[in-house]
């Protein structure tokens, strides 16, 4: 008779939950990186035009285009500004789900060890039939043989 764990339903249904938490953490992690290579692409456009600004001015160039300059840096620092506190945000989220996993993992390493310990007691279970039945079969052979 094979191993039987009674709770093998609540097993494969926290390890679901973990599943779907670990999976909603990893996005949120990539939700994360992204957000921070937009804010290094951001930075690194808003240095190029800050240095275009000075180029400019350095030539002497119309006030109108200055203005322009002035417009289009203040559009990638409002961006950025932006990012930051979508970035900030994003990474509470991803603390409050980092939780939600760790809470999941343990309950379903808690089912886990439940399953494992109960494993454990059936094979020490058959192990001491099949010693009964060895030795049955050896107590039989001498009283036959004897």
């Amino acid at each position: 008779m094979p191993f039987h764990f009674p709770l093998a339903a609540v097993l494969k249904f926290r390890e679901s939950l973990e599943r779907r938490e670990y999976l909603a953490l990893v996005r949120i992690q990539h939700e994360i990186m992204a957000i921070e290579a937009q804010l290094r692409q951001i930075e690194e456009w808003r240095l190029a035009a800050v240095q275009r600004r000075e180029a400019d001015l350095a030539k002497g160039v119309a006030s109108v285009y200055l203005q322009d300059e002035f417009h289009r840096e203040f559009a990638l620092e409002q961006r950025r500004d932006a990012l930051k506190v979508k970035l900030e945000e994003t990474k509470l989220r991803h603390t409050a789900h980092l939780k939600s996993y760790q809470e999941a993992r343990q309950k379903r390493e808690v089912i886990d060890e439940l399953r494992q310990r109960g494993l454990e007691a059936y094979t020490r279970q058959q192990a001491k039939r099949q010693q009964a039945v060895m030795d049955d079969l050896f107590l039989s052979r001498r009283r036959r043989d004897g």
